[in-house]
């Protein structure tokens, strides 16, 4: 069968931001564009005014083809609007997160090359500043339009740099699976400081002509109420979002009816029993997505295919899109054998930014870029990831997966979420620690009958964890992901703790 089963028909150009805006925005300016966090209306014709103000002043500093603008990414129509005044001057948007750590940002500014600064909290507000210092002249800053920043292996950020043909086909091949409609709206959920979620919000949005209804902070069912308001037909969201979205639903914080014809979640922490949940008390039809900030959303599963196929894989590739598991020697597996996956179509980025991870780009001799994940893909072409090979638990020799352990943890009436993470240990060099939040209302739980729970789930002893830490609340990183570093270090300093308060032998 085709890698792109039943996937509708798209097509998609390598244009900007802009001119597909401004063509939308003269021809009908009164028509909804943005309905802000404080329920503002921004009609297509404001949007535009504002984008024209900002790009005349980043003009008057300097900013014209080929520039870089650094922009501190707060989800507000300014933000929106920088981005549509950065690409009105072909210039490059660079979101960054707000929340970034003094040093952090100080580092990321020193090695960016870009021309001017932008804070961008709110209409009235917006501050642009000239950067002085030496501008990049990196050769593919001519057709690049957007840089997303992504956490490095070393501490050093990495700038991931996109062509304007990638945004769009991404954005196009999801409004191709939903099946969306004029006048259906876009829930922006996720913040916009990284590529996928400045892509999926404000590209998909602006580019097609659909309303962006943003919503922060993130309160669920108020996200629940405001899709039904403004009439969403989609989102992307992580699984945190649907987790907190099936939970209101549960506890009778809302009761409607979701206009979403669809929603896709990308992270490791979907399970088969919130995919049904979604369909059971929302009426939603979760997709798992599979993408990255260096292929933004290139494989999908569908609203028209079964429930089990939505619960177990991560999709098949959009038309135009190669995937493929490759082995240590980087050869391409057969279908249903494990390896690394390796991805190479229309979404592939241009590359890591001179200065900001360039160079490190894992390819193949044939232009597949590595994602680090481990996948298989069965005779249908379907995707399912199955690891992170950076996160694997080396106990003794014995190579532990950790999504492995959380899918089956997961299944666990008690235990809400879950991360298994390494904590270190003298004799075997890692062993394996479950950090768990669980469920109110449904009982305690400790090691023993954790471990109980491995076996009746038919899991190898020796992917039992050693360690249970149990938290209040998971931490989460900018974009509402699990934040598997942080809850690493919880469970190394409660682990090094009960070690040291143990009596000695």
């Amino acid at each position: 069968m085709p890698d792109h089963l039943d996937h509708p028909p798209f097509e998609w150009g390598t244009e900007r931001l802009w001119p597909q805006f401004e063509r939308l925005a003269l021809a009908d300016p009164d028509a909804l564009a943005l309905a802000d966090c404080q329920d503002r209306l921004w009609s297509r014709g404001m949007l535009r005014d504002l984008a024209l103000d900002i790009a005349a002043r980043l003009a008057g500093v300097g900013i014209g083809a080929g520039s870089r603008v650094l922009v501190a990414a707060h989800k507000t129509p300014a933000t929106i609007a920088t981005a549509l005044a950065a690409s009105s001057l072909e210039a490059t948007f660079c979101p960054v997160s707000p929340k970034l750590g003094e040093g952090d940002l100080t580092l990321l500014e020193s090695l960016l090359g870009h021309g001017a600064k932008v804070t961008a909290m709110d209409a009235d507000t917006v501050a642009v500043a000239a950067v002085t210092g030496p501008r990049s002249q990196d050769p593919r800053d001519a057709q690049c339009v957007l840089i997303g920043f992504t956490s490095g292996s070393t501490g050093m950020p990495k700038g991931v740099m996109h062509g304007a043909g990638a945004l769009n086909y991404a954005t196009r091949a999801c409004a191709s699976i939903a099946g969306l409609q004029a006048g259906d709206a876009i829930l922006g959920i996720v913040p916009l400081d990284s590529a996928p979620g400045f892509t999926f919000t404000a590209h998909f949005a602006l580019s097609l002509g659909h309303p962006l209804v943003l919503v922060d902070p993130w309160i669920p069912a108020e996200a629940l109420r405001r899709a039904e308001r403004y009439h969403c037909g989609w989102a992307i969201a992580v699984p945190t979002h649907l987790f907190t979205m099936v939970e209101a639903a549960r506890l009778g914080e809302w009761q409607g009816n979701l206009p979403l014809r669809a929603m896709a979640v990308g992270g490791s922490a979907m399970t088969a029993e919130l995919i049904a949940d979604a369909d059971r008390l929302l009426g939603l039809k979760a997709l798992r997505m599979f993408g990255m900030s260096e292929c933004m959303g290139h494989a999908s599963t569908r609203p028209t295919h079964s429930l089990e196929r939505r619960q177990m894989f991560d999709g098949i590739p959009f038309p135009g899109t190669q995937e493929e598991a490759f082995d240590s020697d980087l050869n391409p597996l057969p279908r249903g054998e494990r390896g690394q996956a390796g991805v190479r179509g229309p979404s592939l980025f241009l590359g890591y930014a001179q200065g900001l991870g360039a160079g490190q780009e894992r390819m193949t001799p044939e232009g597949f870029y590595l994602t680090g994940d481990e996948i298989l893909r069965d005779e249908d072409g379907f995707v399912r990831v199955v690891g992170r090979i950076k996160d694997q638990i080396i106990r003794g020799g014995f190579n532990i997966d950790p999504a492995e352990v959380e899918a089956a943890l997961l299944r666990h009436p008690a235990i809400a979420e879950v991360a298994v993470v390494a904590v270190p240990e003298r004799k075997l060099g890692e062993q394996a620690c479950a950090v768990c939040r669980l469920r109110p209302g449904e009982g305690s739980v400790d090691l023993p009958l954790l471990l109980a729970h491995m076996a009746a789930q038919g899991v190898s002893r020796k992917k039992w964890p050693e360690h249970l830490v149990l938290v209040e609340a998971m931490a989460i990183t900018a974009t509402g992901k699990l934040d598997k570093k942080a809850m690493g270090v919880i469970a190394v300093d409660e682990v090094g703790r009960r070690r040291a308060a143990a009596p000695t032998a």
